[in-house]
């Protein structure tokens, strides 16, 4: 069996916006976050898919029906659901359209309980070489959400967010989230079991924003008004600049961490340490709950935080 490796707090996923928003039918959570946990592997300078290795704890690590004694079972369930799923890309005039499988090939390797995975070929433009119309965010965030509802619009939004808003119709949400019958017919149930359950763990788990409101005609609700904080919606170059501007206070904050903050144990020309530390407190703030690394890492990473906290005015 694989020795544990949970997923790092960094990994990103990176998808093309017309994949994100593609439809495709799934019955748990568990194949799409199968799907993130493989895109999260794929390297910014690849220029072909390789065969992706995924040890089965990370998928574990994140489901407690896959830890329960039935692993091996239950991931053969999730990879033959996966082998069959379509995915489908409408074109931008509404009539035509693209449909993909997911993956070209999976083994599992149980002697060391690896899963081996490649991507379909026809996927390529959709994950490699992406220069725009892309979506990007973290893996973390991603297994973090309980829903195949907050899974799908979360992907779905982070596609328009750079939009102020989006109007998306009550029809294309039910063909996109493949809702069942009962909540197709009221829209209380749509609102409550779909909209508001996603809209609460999307901003529970993730830094994704937005607000939403349905549009009527008459007493129907035809479509729902997706709105995008300002910050959001930046043009490209601006998001450059404020990126520039946190990656220059984030570097002063490091800096302060070598000069002053670790004198028991002085830091010179290897600082792989503190880069640890430095690159788990960007994604959790020093507040988790458990440990995600080794001791010595938490313990410095909280000492950093309450650093932060009380000299907020002189860092980030």
């Amino acid at each position: 069996m694989a020795k544990k490796q949970l997923s790092l707090p960094g990994e990103i996923v990176k998808k093309s916006n017309a994949l994100a928003r593609a439809r495709w039918s799934v019955d748990s959570v568990w194949e799409p976050r199968l799907v993130a946990l493989l895109a999260s592997k794929v390297k910014q300078d690849d220029e072909d898919f390789q065969t992706y290795e995924i040890p089965i704890t990370e998928l574990i690590d994140h489901s407690k029906k896959l830890a329960s004694g039935k692993t091996y079972q239950e991931l053969t369930k999730v990879v033959d659901h996966l082998m069959g799923r379509i995915l489908t890309i409408h074109d931008s005039n509404g009539k035509g359209w693209t449909k993909y499988t997911v993956f070209s090939r999976c083994r599992y390797r149980h002697e060391d309980g690896i899963l081996e995975l490649r991507f379909d070929p026809d996927l390529k433009p959709h994950y490699l070489q992406l220069q725009k119309n892309f979506v990007k965010y973290s893996l973390m965030e991603f297994l973090l959400l309980p829903s195949i509802y907050s899974q799908r619009l979360f992907e779905y939004l982070k596609s328009w967010c750079s939009e102020n808003e989006h109007i998306e119709s009550i029809n294309n949400l039910h063909e996109m989230l493949n809702t069942p019958k009962f909540i197709k017919e009221n829209f209380k149930n749509f609102r409550i079991r779909v909209l508001e359950k996603a809209y609460n763990d999307i901003t529970k788990h993730t830094n994704l924003r937005f607000k939403w409101e349905p549009i009527k005609q008459g007493r129907a609700v035809v479509a729902v008004r997706f709105i995008f904080p300002k910050k959001c919606a930046l043009p490209e170059e601006h998001k450059t600049q404020d990126n520039a501007k946190e990656e220059q206070a984030y570097q002063q904050l490091r800096q302060k961490v070598l000069d002053n903050m670790y004198p028991e144990h002085p830091i010179t020309g290897d600082t792989r340490l503190i880069d640890t530390v430095m690159k788990c407190w960007k994604e959790h703030g020093g507040s988790c709950s458990e440990d995600h690394q080794a001791e010595e890492v938490c313990k410095l990473c909280r000492k950093v935080h309450r650093h932060t906290r009380l000299q907020q005015a002189s860092l980030i």
